[in-house]
């Protein structure tokens, strides 16, 4: 079975990390450029909603059209980066983008760099899943936020816990997320039979 049969299969069982393994696998057998579109794309495809969160964040748009325009990274990250970014999904958008610049500094050697990029590739397909999830269930999101950490008396599971699993198990976001995988695997077959 192929890397992608694997991504396949993965992304039906739901296993997300012999999703990511596979992903990582396939992109060893595409050019390193085209895999980093790919991923510029599912960040671009998230931005509305990260900038729709945090309208003065700007920051995450001119990152990103550093990276398309030259295919590496600033000199710097930009500070606000580091900053919390309190919405649904926001943390995995940012790690994302980190990810993604990691993944450009050609003096890091090309395995590791696909790893970042697999990495981001990953983080974005959970950034749009609980952005979505977690606008439809905004009081979960205020819920974990608030209280995450206090212990919920049915499951005995801190909150944060007992709401990630509703998320995880959700049909929808299931559909969402087997699909977003499938779909991450016919573009990159698209670019294998070039």
């Amino acid at each position: 079975m192929n890397a992608l049969d694997r991504l396949r299969q993965a992304a039906q069982e739901r296993d997300l990390t012999s999703s990511q393994a596979a992903l990582l696998e396939a992109l060893t057998e595409i050019d390193y450029f085209y895999g980093l579109g790919v991923a510029l794309q599912l960040a671009q495809a998230h931005l509305p909603v990260f900038e729709a969160a945090h309208p003065d964040d700007g920051w995450a748009r001119s990152l990103l059209v550093w990276l398309g325009s030259y295919g590496a990274p600033p000199a710097n990250l930009p500070v606000e980066a580091g900053q919390p970014h309190a919405s649904p999904g926001a943390g995995n958008f940012v790690h994302a983008l980190i990810e993604l610049t990691r993944s450009a500094e050609r003096r890091t050697p090309l395995e590791n760099r696909l790893r970042f990029l697999a990495n981001a590739m990953t983080n974005l397909i959970l950034a749009d899943l609980a952005a979505d999830w977690y606008g439809q269930h905004p009081e979960l999101w205020t819920l974990q936020q608030e209280a995450g950490d206090e212990i919920d008396d049915e499951t005995g599971q801190p909150l944060r816990q007992t709401i990630y699993a509703h998320f995880w198990l959700d049909e929808t976001v299931a559909a969402r997320d087997t699909a977003a995988w499938l779909e991450l695997a016919d573009v990159l077959e698209a670019q294998q039979r070039r």
